[in-house]
């Protein structure tokens, strides 16, 4: 299994994923995932077994679709900036990130002194 920020794939998310990760930038049909991942047995069964594991991963975030119902990955951010460099970058998004202070730490944020006065003031 492989962990990329929003959590851990299951063995055929992970198999999806590998097999969409070839081709990151073309648009895929459900059949053609469906007929190329997992056992043949399954698309024999049904030609479009991979429709409900496709939803959640693209609901999870990892897949993106087009209105013709084909995914692909979804495209990251090519940014691989530190949270502390984030941090001393004004305006940088930090997403869904909660800073919490211990009221006991007088200390300052390394190479921050833009906010060493709200540190020690308590954060007003």
């Amino acid at each position: 299994m492989i962990q990329i920020g929003m959590g851990t794939l299951n063995p055929i998310e992970q198999q999806i994923y590998d097999y969409l990760k070839r081709s990151r930038a073309v648009f895929v049909s459900v059949t053609e995932i469906s007929k190329n991942v997992g056992h043949r047995k399954w698309f024999n069964a049904d030609r479009n077994w991979a429709r409900p594991v496709l939803r959640r991963l693209e609901m999870d975030g990892w897949l993106e679709s087009n209105p013709f119902g084909e995914y692909r990955l979804k495209k990251r951010d090519e940014d691989t900036a530190t949270f502390r460099q984030a941090l001393r970058t004004p305006g940088k998004e930090l997403g869904d990130t909660t800073i919490i202070c211990d009221d006991t730490d007088t200390g300052t944020i390394e190479d921050s002194p833009e906010t060493d006065h709200l540190l020690k003031s308590g954060g007003g």
